[in-house]
C-alpha cells in the first residue's frame, strides 16, 4: 500500500510504499469519538525530492482510503 508524504524541506507530495510503523501505541479516540492511530510512520528509503528519511507522525498523513490519486503527484518508489 502507498501513503502519501510530502516532503517537509521541498514542500512536494510523492506516493511511496517504502515506509515502516514506529513507536505504534495503538487507536485513541478523543471526546467526539474520532480515532486516531498514534504512531509514527518512518521512510525506509530517502525522499525523491531531498534525499533525507522522514518521519511522520500517523496524524500528520491523510488516510489512503479517502484522498483521491492525483497525477500530479511522484512516485517515490523505484
Amino acid at each position: 500500500m502507498e501513503f502519501v508524504f510530502a516532503c517537509p524541506n521541498r514542500n512536494m507530495t510523492f506516493e511511496s510504499a517504502d515506509f515502516k510503523v514506529t513507536e505504534n501505541r495503538g487507536v485513541t479516540s478523543d471526546s467526539s469519538g474520532n480515532k486516531t492511530l498514534d504512531a509514527k510512520v518512518e521512510l525506509t528509503e530517502p525522499c525523491p525530492f531531498c534525499g533525507e528519511k522522514h518521519v511522520y507522525h500517523a496524524s500528520e498523513l491523510p488516510c489512503p482510503f479517502e484522498i483521491p490519486r492525483s497525477s500530479g503527484t511522484k512516485k517515490g518508489n523505484k
